[in-house]
């Protein structure tokens, strides 16, 4: 999804696109009234709604992204079991639904196990869904997992970090055609 909230010439799409992104997680920090409306220069309207549990929604024609923070913001994808004894607290979750019916999710988590732990749990949990793994790295500190939808309609990808004797900090980013 991308919002226009102005142009600017000379700027690509993607650096609009970072922009708009930047102001929406920092319009999600602010305090004020529960929702916005903005106008960009072609008469779009961004709606942002505002929920006092952690949760703000941007809604346009093109769709609609929801970002949630906070304990709540640790929800994981679905079918995708939470990992055991991870902290929730601060936990962040994009969700988004395009207007062709897409959506996508990210969500974060900590944990004090490994890295490779991590992504144990969550190679047997995939591929007990019935995933088909992609690919399935290690990089020292960071390892990844890739899969795909049964269906192929979508997919997976699990990053677990090592934080230098902190714990693990866990991204799982999950997609589906619409």
């Amino acid at each position: 999804m991308r919002y226009a909230i102005y142009d600017t010439e000379g700027e690509t799409d993607d650096m609009r696109t970072g922009y708009i992104a930047l102001a929406m997680l920092a319009l999600t920090a602010c305090g004020g009234s529960d929702e916005q409306v903005f106008t960009g220069p072609d008469g779009e309207e961004v709606r942002i709604e505002r929920g006092g549990d952690g949760t703000t929604t941007y809604s346009s024609t093109d769709g609609e992204a929801t970002i949630t923070t906070g304990e709540a913001g640790a929800a994981m994808p679905a079918g995708l079991p939470a990992y055991p004894g991870a902290e929730t607290a601060g936990g962040l979750n994009i969700n988004s639904t395009g207007r062709d019916g897409g959506s996508g999710q990210i969500s974060s988590f900590q944990t004090s196990d490994s890295p490779a732990d991590v992504i144990a749990f969550y190679r047997a949990a995939l591929e007990r869904g019935g995933y088909r793994i992609a690919a399935n790295m290690d990089f020292g500190e960071t390892h990844m997992i890739s899969a795909s939808r049964p269906d192929n309609s979508g997919g997976i990808q699990i990053t677990a970090t090592g934080a230098g004797g902190r714990g693990t900090t866990v991204s799982i980013i999950a997609g589906q055609e619409g």
